[in-house]
């Protein structure tokens, strides 16, 4: 008795499955896209695009999006449509069982932005160049200068900084001389700081922290005007701003 109850319910199970996915697609079949939802993961870090742009943007390019069947949106158009924005690094679109198409995205995240003769632009976390945008600017270091062949030393720095809290706090600017020598400028003190050619830059740094941290009293930081990195197993602080 016990296994033809065992059969029976067993064969209960295989019927009701197949029975509920039926329903389920029958179901899906008939639901329509009710409302489009953007959800910009990163918002806190970066604000290039919010979700209303988003949308505003899908809802132009896919008229008519509202009230289609989910099972006939073209879910690829759509995400390539969203990933070719210069601001979004990638994203994901997929639909709900209630008829939401939802779009989840991540922005570029910039590293510093180069000023160079007449135009302005960021640097990307993978080193790819991106647009300014009219509604947001970017809490970055600025690079300027003689900057033609030194992309590869600016990023390798600007990682460093941005992976650091302390210099990225501390350092605000970077500008490269002609003659290819860094020169820092930080957003707190009236002095600048010779980084020298991009060369032992940790051993530089470590020796500017220690000159920070243990070095000159508040007060004497007033009383100079260059700090010379560029030598090597050297910090030299100069009263004349000449460098």
């Amino acid at each position: 008795m016990k296994r033809v109850k065992k059969i029976l319910l067993w064969s209960l199970l295989l019927l009701y499955f197949p029975v509920m996915l039926g329903l389920v697609g029958s179901h899906h079949h008939e639901v329509v896209c009710s409302e489009v939802e953007v959800n910009v993961l990163d918002s806190m870090q970066t604000r290039f695009v919010n979700h209303e742009m988003i949308r505003n943007a899908v809802l132009m390019k896919f008229e008519g999006i509202l009230g289609e069947p989910v099972n006939s949106l073209k879910l690829n158009e759509i995400e390539a449509f969203v990933g070719k924005h210069p601001a979004v690094r990638n994203c994901e679109v997929y639909n709900t069982i209630e008829g939401r198409l939802k779009i989840d995205l991540l922005q570029h995240y910039p590293l510093f932005r180069v000023f160079e003769d007449n135009r302005s632009y960021y640097i990307d976390e993978d080193g790819n160049e991106m647009p300014l945008f009219d509604h947001f600017t970017a809490r970055v270091m600025v690079v300027s200068g003689a900057i033609d062949g030194q992309m590869e030393h600016l990023i390798y720095i600007a990682r460093i900084f941005r992976n650091d809290p302390f210099w990225s706090a501390q350092m605000e600017q970077l500008y490269i001389k002609q003659n290819g020598d860094y020169v820092l400028v930080p957003r707190v003190g009236d002095h600048l700081i010779l980084l020298g050619p991009p060369e032992r830059i940790e051993e530089k740094l470590r020796n500017l922290r220690a000159l920070y941290k243990q070095g000159l009293s508040p007060r004497e930081w007033n009383n100079y005007q260059v700090i010379n990195l560029k030598y090597k197993g050297q910090v030299l602080c100069s009263k004349n701003r000449n460098i």
